[in-house]
């Protein structure tokens, strides 16, 4: 009897001891699954955050890049401004570098030719006084020389009436002189002497003439 019952108690032991097992392992098992679950739950979320993180990494690149292409945009722009706004500086610069030039060479030109008028005003008078001095060396021609030839006729001091016919001629004013001489000498003076004081003036020089008549005035 002792022994049934010790049987029977054994065998209720491995019986107790075969379920504990058994829930064991069922409970290992549902631990596992719990486990793989999690595992899994948590490779999903670092996926969608990895997923998350290259999308908002993607949408950084790209307003990146759009910021970068308005920032580029905006600096071609403003060296573009820079550029025109240099070019004009320098066209105006330019046009006023020339407006000087063109003002000091307008003055310059200016002065040249106030100094070549001067110039020729100076080369005027010099050829006037030239011209005066010839006149004067040929007014200083001898009037007692060229009366020498007149004297046959008209006397030593002109006190005669030349051929009995012409006036006394002595102290006639020198202007009265030379104009009867110089009216012999071109045909438009004289009367019954008209043809013979013609030859005898004709050949004579406005000097000689000019000598003579006052030559003759102080006579």
């Amino acid at each position: 009897m002792k022994k049934t019952i010790l049987i029977s108690m054994i065998t209720a032991a491995f019986l107790m001891s075969g379920c504990s097992q058994q829930e064991k392992k069922e409970e290992s098992k549902e631990s596992v699954k719990t486990e793989k679950s999690i595992v899994q739950k948590a490779a999903e979320n670092v996926q969608e955050s990895a997923s998350n993180i290259a999308q908002k990494a993607k949408e950084g690149v790209t307003e990146a890049a759009k910021a970068t292409k308005e920032g580029a945009s905006n600096m071609v722009e403003s060296a573009k401004e820079s550029i025109e706004e240099g070019t004009k500086k320098a066209i105006e610069k330019t046009k006023e570098v020339a407006s000087n030039v063109a003002d000091e060479a307008k003055k310059a030109a200016s002065s040249a030719a106030e100094k070549t008028k001067e110039k020729i005003v100076e080369a005027k008078e010099a050829v006037s006084k030239a011209v005066s001095g010839k006149k004067e060396t040929k007014t200083s021609v001898n009037g007692e020389q060229v009366f020498a030839k007149c004297a046959g006729c008209h006397g030593a001091k002109a006190e005669k009436k030349a051929l009995g016919k012409s006036q006394i001629i002595a102290g006639w004013p020198a202007e009265k002189i030379q104009k009867a001489l110089e009216g012999y000498k071109n045909g438009t003076y004289g009367g019954n002497m008209k043809s013979i004081m013609q030859g005898q003036v004709k050949n004579l020089s406005d000097a000689e003439i000019k000598a003579l008549s006052e030559y003759i005035s102080k006579l």
